[in-house]
């Protein structure tokens, strides 16, 4: 693998019928950096130095993609953020550059913890814990958030993998309704869809960094594999998008992100992400040869 900013990297492995998975991470971040499944190769080692440029594998919490002005209120309190993009939002929530705690590592499962409650513009006790396991034929990935705060707490979650592409692909899906934005890719509406269906001759492509919701997988059937992202807990969204600059040697590449509540959640209705004190929930979704 390149070298690149992810630090410390820890992998899993397993083999079924002589089938060998293997996958990398790093608990900066609670980044997913390389997946193959039965020999077949589906996340690739990133190509460039800088993974944050692409938000390459990360986990995208307490809110997923942008918040508007980096800015919420929450039981009439007022939180900022300090840092934020040429949009004027907060991006990919406050994990991206945060060391997770490895609570156990195993032949072939992966658990990392992230406490929160010292960001001033995320002060409430929760804690994520997230755990990567290989079953057969797959990557099942389960997160599990704590609300220790003593009171109800705003919390949504995403997840940013990269899949590779060949020169010969389809991305399907039968979501019924897509996410309208505006310039600053912040929700405006939405509206009916039949579907989704890309493939490499796909104008849609040069531009697609889009939310979509009504189904609970997305396939990708490329030269090499055909595999599945699938919901299985909480994630009723997926966000898809097509990077423009290099993220795999010598493959094209597509985010498909799986999440909890749309962009922005904090300021559209936070009380759709709260948990109740004393209270977790459970978070999952997989990554599926077929």
């Amino acid at each position: 693998m390149r070298k690149n900013d992810t630090g410390e990297q820890l992998s899993i492995s397993r083999v079924d019928e002589n089938k060998t998975s293997m996958a990398v991470f790093s608990p900066l971040g609670g980044q997913i950096l390389e997946l193959s499944l039965n020999g077949r190769q589906i996340i690739g080692g990133y190509a460039g130095q800088d993974t944050m440029a692409q938000i390459f594998g990360y986990t995208m919490a307490p809110w997923p993609n942008r918040l508007a002005d980096g800015a919420y209120r929450f039981r009439d309190q007022f939180f900022q953020v300090e840092k934020l993009d040429e949009d004027n939002n907060a991006n990919h929530g406050l994990v991206l550059k945060q060391q997770m705690e490895v609570i156990s590592h195993s032949a072939d499962s992966l658990t990392l913890l992230y406490s929160f409650g010292e960001d001033k513009c995320y002060p409430f006790a929760l804690d994520l814990e997230i755990k990567f396991s290989l079953q057969k034929d797959s990557l099942l990935v389960t997160s599990v958030a704590r609300n220790n705060a003593g009171h109800s707490i705003p919390f949504a979650l995403g997840f940013h993998p990269y899949f590779t592409l060949g020169d010969k692909f389809d991305i399907t899906a039968d979501f019924s309704h897509r996410i309208e934005t505006d310039k600053r890719k912040l929700p405006i509406g939405e509206s009916q869809i039949g579907g989704i269906h890309f493939d490499q001759d796909s104008q849609e492509l040069a531009s697609l960094d889009d939310c979509f919701y009504g189904a609970s997988e997305v396939i990708i059937n490329t030269n090499g594999f055909e595999c599945s992202i699938k919901s299985l807990d909480n994630f009723r969204y997926f966000m898809l998008y097509r990077p423009n600059t290099k993220v795999f040697d010598g493959f094209s590449a597509v985010a498909i992100e799986p999440m909890s509540h749309q962009t922005n959640v904090f300021n559209a209705d936070i009380a759709s992400t709260e948990i109740a004190a004393g209270d977790e929930k459970v978070f999952s979704y997989e990554i599926r040869i077929r």
